[in-house]
C-alpha cells in the first residue's frame, strides 16, 4: 500500500477547496450576467485575441474589421465535447438551428447545416481557411460533421452580404473555420459521453500528429477521428412519448395516426350507412365520441368493425429517432513547405466515411394494386378466396353491391389504408463517402517598397453518397399476392407466377399477415448519388500607394468552378414498385458552371486628426459568369472610422446574390409529407361558397356536410427542380460600433438588416390551401394545385413548386462584450489565475416572409405556430443569449456556459394552443480539465446541468415529437468524460 505524506494530503486538500472555490465564482460571475440584461453586450475579443479578419481578402483584425465579426476560440467550441460540430456553433446566437443531430425525416440525409439569422442555410456559406468546403451533396450545403474539430484554431462567423468578398451563397453572411497551421508533437483524446437517462451513449477518439521542416520552413499534420453514437428514441422522452394534437379549444388531446395496424377503410357516413354486417357502424351506443370513420380489421381472423379514429389511433411517434445514430471515421492532411524565401506551396486533404439514419414507424401506406390509385386494391374471387378468413368473406359477400357493382368477381376496395407493422419500423440509412483535396502555391513579393501577396489554388471535392430504404411496401408483390387461386394440391397459390417465391397474402387484419407473407411483400431500395466539385482560382493584395492618411490597399482576383451530380435510383424505385411513392424516380444528372472576377480596395482618408484617429473607406466588387443563369454583379460599400483609442464606428450596405444550386435547377419531381388543415372538413365549419369549392375541386355533394379527416392529419407535397430559376438579390446594411475602455474590457453592437427579393421558395402546401379558400378562385394557381381523392374528398396532395416568388427580410441586433481579469492569488492553483467573461445576445425584431407578391407579410420572429412553426419550419425567437465564464489557474480550467432562448409566442391567426406563450428557456453547462502530469490530462463535464425540458407544442406546432428539437435541449442532462495527452 502506497500512503501519501501529510504535507502531499494537505496540498491537494488546498487545491481542491481553490477548486471549488473557482467553480463557484465562475458560477457567480454568469449569474448576473443572465439576470442583467446591462451587463450583457455583443461578444469582442480582448487585443491579445486579435485574429485575421473573416469578410475581406485584406487583413484586419476582429475589433477592427469593418464588418461584424463574432470570433470562438477552438478551446470554447469543443468545451462541451459534443460528438458532432453544429451542436456547439449553433449556441451562437447569430445562427439558427436548422439540421442538427435531433433532426429525424426532416433531416433528410442528415447533412449538419449552418443557418445564420435564420433565412435557410442555403444562404449561409461555410468555409474553411477562406475557401469553400465540400457540399455534402448536390443541395450544396456543407455538413459541419465533415470538418475536423481537432485540427480547429477558432471559427468566425460574419454577417452580411459577403458575396462581393466570396461569391454566391453568402447573403446572410459566412462561417470561416481556420485550421492549425503549425502544429507539432502528438495529440490524442478519448471521450465518453451518455445521457442522464443511459442512452444516447457516445465515443470519439481523435489523434493529430505535426511535424515541421528540419528547416523550420515547413510543417505537415495528419489527423484521424472515429465516433459512434447510439440513438435516443422520442418513446424514450415523456413530451415526445405520444403526439398530442390541439382540439378546436386549444387543448391538447393525445393524437395517432389513421393508418393503423390491420388497416382500416375509410369511410363517411354516408357510405358507411350503404355497409351491412358490421354492428354498430352508425354509432348508436355512442362508443365513438366522433363517429365513427370507417371499417377497420382486427383480431381474432380480421374480423371487420368501426374504426373510430380517436380510439383506435395508431402512436406513430415512439420509434422515431429523437437523436440520430452516427458512425463516422475522418482523416486529413495538411502540409506547406517553403521553396524559397518568397514561394510557399500548401495542400490540404480531407476524407470522411460518415454513416446515419432515420427513423419512423412501421409503413403507413394506402396499399394499391398495379394501375390503381392509391388506397384502391383489387381482391379477385374474393368470396372465394381461402387465405381471407371466413369473417372476411362474409363481410364482402354481404356488401357485394358496394365493392363489386359490375359484378365480375373483382371486389375493389377504396380508401383502404394500413401500417405494416410486421415489416418493422422504416429505417432510411445514408452511408456517405466526402473526400476533398487542395493544392496550391502562394508567396510574397515587393514592388517599389510595397509588399504584395499571391496565392493560386486547384481543389478537387467528391461526395459519394448511397441511401437505402428499408421495410417499404411492394405494389407488385401486393398484387399477386392478393390474386389468389386453389392450386391442383387444394392449397392456395398465387395465380401470377412471375414474382418468384409469391406467396397468397392476407393483408386485412393484425393477426392475418405471417412472417412469411410481411417477408414477400416488403422490399428495401437504393440510391446512390455523386456530387463532384472542381476549383481553381488565384488572387494578389497589396499596397497601391500611399495618401496622406495612409496606404491604399487592394486585392483582386479570379475563379472558376464546375458543381455536377449523378443521381442513381436500383431498379425497384425506377419500376414504380413502392405502393408509398406516387411519383417515381428517375436518373438524373445536372451540372453548371460559372467564372468570376473580384477585387477589393480600401482607400484611407484622415488619419491622426481629432475625432478622427482612422477615416477609411472600402469597396468591393464581383462579376459572376454562369452559364445558368448568365451574368451576375455584387458589389460591397463600407466605412471605418476610429474615432479614438476606444471608439470605433463600421458600416456596410452591399448587393448579395445567391444562384440556384444543382438541387433547384434539376431535382426531380418527388412527394413529401406534412401535417396541416382541410378547410373542407365538416370540424373547420366551411363557408357555403367554400362548400362549392371543395365540391368542384372534388369532393363528393353527397357528404360536403359531413367529411371528416382522412387516415393522416395532413397531405403529401409535390416539388421538383425549376430550371428557369434566376438568382436572388440581396440588400443588407449592418451598422456598428466596438468600444474598448480598456485593454481587458470590450463591447460591440451591431445593427443588421438583410432583404432578399426573388428568394427561391417552394410555397408552402398550406399557405396554397389558404390563399386558395380566402380567395375562392378556383382557377387560380392556389387552387389548382390542391389536388383531392374523389372517393374520400380528402385532399391527396399539394403541387408546391420551386419559384422565384418569395421575398424575405431580416432586422435584429447584437450586442456583446468580453473582458479579462487576473485574480487574487487566493485563487491561485498554479502560479497565478484569471477569468475570462463573455456575453453574446441576439435580438430578431423581424423574420419576415411574403410567400407570393400579393399575400400577407408573415412575420415570425419571436412567434411559433402556424406557418411560423412545423415539423419541418424552424423557430426563429426574438431573442437568443449565450454567456460564458473560464477561470485558469496552472493545470486546472473551469468552464461555465449559459444559453437562453427567448419566450415565444402564439402566432395571431394560428390554431388556438393550450401553451400559449412559451417562456424563455435556459440551459446550464459546465466543464473542467485537469492536466495530471506535464503530458496527461483528464476532462468531463456536464451538459443541461439542470435537466431542463423542452416546452410542449403539440403535433400541428412542433411536429412528432411535440416541440422544436433543433432549437430547444430534447435530450437532458448529458455527462462526459475524457482523457488527453500530448507531447
Amino acid at each position: 500500500m502506497v500512503r501519501a505524506n501529510s504535507g502531499s494530503l494537505c496540498a491537494l486538500r488546498s487545491i481542491a477547496t481553490k477548486l471549488r472555490l473557482a467553480t463557484a465564482l465562475t458560477a457567480l460571475a454568469v449569474a448576473p450576467a443572465v439576470a442583467a440584461q446591462e451587463q450583457a453586450a455583443a461578444s469582442g475579443a480582448s487585443e491579445d485575441q486579435a485574429i485575421i479578419v473573416t469578410g475581406s481578402r485584406l487583413s484586419r483584425r476582429d475589433l477592427e474589421s469593418s464588418s461584424p465579426v463574432v470570433t470562438l476560440s477552438a478551446d470554447i467550441l469543443t468545451a462541451q465535447a459534443v460528438p458532432t460540430l453544429e451542436t456547439a456553433l449553433n449556441q451562437l446566437p447569430q445562427l439558427q438551428p436548422n439540421s442538427t443531430s435531433s433532426s429525424n425525416q426532416s433531416g433528410g440525409s442528415g447533412v449538419l447545416t449552418a443557418d445564420l439569422r435564420g433565412l435557410g442555410p442555403e444562404r449561409t456559406l461555410v468555409l474553411v481557411d477562406g475557401r469553400r468546403f465540400n457540399p455534402a451533396n448536390f443541395s450544396g450545403l456543407t455538413d459541419l460533421a465533415t470538418i475536423p474539430d481537432l485540427m480547429l484554431e477558432k471559427v468566425e462567423v460574419i454577417t452580411g452580404g459577403a458575396s462581393a468578398i466570396y461569391g454566391s451563397d453568402a447573403i446572410a453572411g459566412a462561417v470561416n473555420f481556420t485550421l492549425k497551421r503549425r502544429f507539432e508533437g502528438v495529440q490524442a483524446q478519448y471521450t465518453f459521453g451518455e445521457t442522464d437517462r443511459g442512452d444516447g451513449r457516445s465515443h470519439k477518439l481523435d489523434v493529430m500528429m505535426g511535424v515541421n521542416a528540419p528547416d523550420d520552413r515547413g510543417n505537415i499534420t495528419a489527423y484521424f477521428s472515429y465516433t459512434k453514437r447510439d440513438q435516443v428514441l422520442m418513446g424514450d422522452r415523456d413530451f415526445s412519448r405520444l403526439p398530442l394534437l390541439a382540439d378546436a379549444t386549444g387543448k391538447f388531446q393525445p393524437f395517432g395516426s389513421g393508418n393503423i395496424p390491420g388497416g382500416a377503410i375509410a369511410l363517411n357516413a354516408a357510405q358507411l350507412a350503404q355497409i351491412n354486417g358490421v354492428p354498430d357502424l352508425n354509432n348508436a351506443s355512442r362508443a365513438c365520441n366522433v363517429g365513427n370513420a370507417g371499417i377497420r380489421f382486427t383480431q381474432p381472423g380480421g374480423r371487420p368493425e368501426p374504426f373510430c379514429r380517436l380510439r383506435d389511433q395508431f402512436n406513430y411517434a415512439a420509434p422515431n429517432f429523437l437523436l440520430r445514430p452516427l458512425e463516422r471515421y475522418q482523416a486529413a492532411v495538411t502540409a506547406n513547405y517553403e521553396l524559397t524565401s518568397g514561394i510557399e506551396a500548401y495542400g490540404q486533404f480531407f476524407f470522411t466515411k460518415k454513416e446515419n439514419s432515420f427513423q419512423q414507424a412501421a409503413e403507413a401506406v394506402n396499399p394499391s394494386s398495379s394501375g390503381q390509385a392509391a388506397g384502391t386494391v383489387l381482391i379477385p374471387n374474393a368470396l372465394t378466396n381461402p387465405v381471407l378468413t371466413a369473417a372476411q368473406r362474409a363481410f364482402f359477400a354481404a356488401n357485394a353491391g358496394f365493392f363489386d357493382s359490375d359484378g365480375d368477381g373483382t371486389y375493389t376496395v377504396r380508401g383502404y389504408g394500413r401500417r405494416f407493422e410486421e415489416f418493422g419500423p422504416r429505417t432510411v440509412r445514408f452511408a456517405t463517402d466526402s473526400f476533398n483535396a487542395t493544392a496550391g502555391l502562394r508567396g510574397k513579393f515587393d514592388v517599389g517598397g510595397n509588399q504584395w501577396r499571391w496565392d493560386t489554388f486547384f481543389q478537387y471535392q467528391q461526395v459519394d453518397e448511397d441511401s437505402e430504404r428499408q421495410n417499404l411496401l411492394s405494389r407488385s408483390r401486393t398484387t399477386a399476392g392478393l390474386d389468389v387461386v386453389v392450386n391442383a394440391n387444394g392449397t392456395a397459390a398465387c395465380r401470377n407466377a412471375i414474382i418468384p417465391g409469391c406467396i397468397p397474402v392476407n393483408i386485412f387484419g393484425n393477426d392475418t399477415l405471417t412472417p412469411q407473407m410481411a417477408e414477400f411483400l416488403s422490399v428495401d431500395t437504393t440510391t446512390a448519388s455523386t456530387f463532384k466539385r472542381t476549383v481553381a482560382g488565384g488572387s494578389l493584395a497589396g499596397d497601391l500607394f500611399k495618401l496622406p492618411a495612409g496606404m491604399v490597399a487592394t486585392a483582386f482576383g479570379v475563379e472558376y468552378r464546375r458543381d455536377s451530380f449523378t443521381i442513381r435510383p436500383d431498379e425497384v424505385a425506377l419500376s414504380n414498385d413502392l405502393a408509398a411513392v406516387q411519383v417515381p424516380p428517375i436518373r438524373n444528372a445536372g451540372s453548371f458552371n460559372l467564372f468570376e472576377v473580384f477585387g477589393e480596395v480600401r482607400v484611407p482618408i484622415l488619419a491622426d486628426k481629432p475625432f478622427f484617429k482612422m477615416l477609411a473607406l472600402e469597396g468591393a466588387a464581383r462579376y459572376a459568369d454562369y452559364n445558368t443563369i448568365g451574368g451576375v454583379f455584387t458589389w460591397r460599400g463600407a466605412v471605418d472610422w476610429e474615432v479614438n483609442d476606444w471608439l470605433r464606428l463600421r458600416g456596410n450596405y452591399s448587393r448579395a446574390i445567391r444562384a440556384p444550386n444543382l438541387a433547384e435547377l434539376f431535382a426531380p419531381t418527388g412527394q413529401g409529407f406534412i401535417g396541416g388543415r382541410d378547410p373542407c372538413l365538416a370540424v373547420n365549419r366551411p363557408s357555403a361558397a367554400q362548400k362549392t369549392l371543395c365540391v368542384a375541386q372534388g369532393v363528393p355533394a353527397a357528404f360536403i356536410d359531413t367529411l371528416t379527416v382522412g387516415a393522416s392529419q395532413g397531405f403529401g407535397t409535390e416539388s421538383g427542380g425549376n430550371r428557369n430559376l434566376q438568382e436572388e438579390k440581396a440588400d443588407t446594411l449592418t451598422l456598428g460600433a466596438v468600444i474598448r475602455p480598456l485593454r481587458s474590457l470590450a463591447f460591440t453592437i451591431d445593427y443588421y438588416d438583410i432583404k432578399v427579393r426573388d428568394a427561391i421558395a417552394q410555397v408552402g402546401a398550406q399557405v396554397l390551401i389558404d390563399t386558395c379558400f380566402s380567395t375562392l378562385e378556383g382557377s387560380s394557381v392556389p387552387c389548382q394545385s390542391i389536388v383531392r381523392d374523389t372517393f374520400s374528398g380528402n385532399i391527396n396532395f399539394v403541387r408546391a413548386p420551386l419559384l422565384n416568388v418569395a421575398e424575405r427580410r431580416v432586422r435584429g441586433l447584437d450586442v456583446g462584450a468580453s473582458y479579462t481579469t487576473a485574480l487574487p492569488a487566493f485563487f491561485n492553483i498554479g502560479d497565478s489565475s484569471k477569468l475570462d467573461l463573455s456575453a453574446n445576445l441576439s435580438w430578431q425584431f423581424a423574420n419576415t416572409t411574403v410567400p407570393i407578391t400579393g399575400l400577407p407579410t408573415i412575420d415570425c420572429a419571436g412567434f411559433y405556430g402556424g406557418a411560423c412553426s412545423s415539423d419541418s419550419t424552424r423557430i426563429s425567437p426574438g431573442f437568443r443569449a449565450f454567456f460564458g465564464a473560464d477561470y485558469k489557474s496552472g493545470p486546472v480550467s473551469v468552464r461555465n456556459q449559459v444559453r437562453m432562448v427567448g419566450r415565444l409566442e402564439l402566432l395571431p391567426g394560428a390554431p388556438p394552443s393550450e401553451s400559449g406563450t412559451l417562456g424563455k428557456e435556459t440551459y446550464w453547462d459546465i466543464s473542467a480539465r485537469v492536466e495530471i502530469t506535464k503530458n496527461i490530462a483528464i476532462f468531463g463535464g456536464i451538459n443541461n446541468l439542470l435537466d431542463n425540458q423542452p416546452p410542449v407544442m403539440g403535433f400541428a406546432a412542433g411536429g412528432d415529437s411535440n416541440t422544436n428539437p433543433q432549437l430547444y435541449d430534447v435530450i437532458g442532462r448529458q455527462y462526459f468524460i475524457g482523457i488527453g495527452t500530448r507531447f
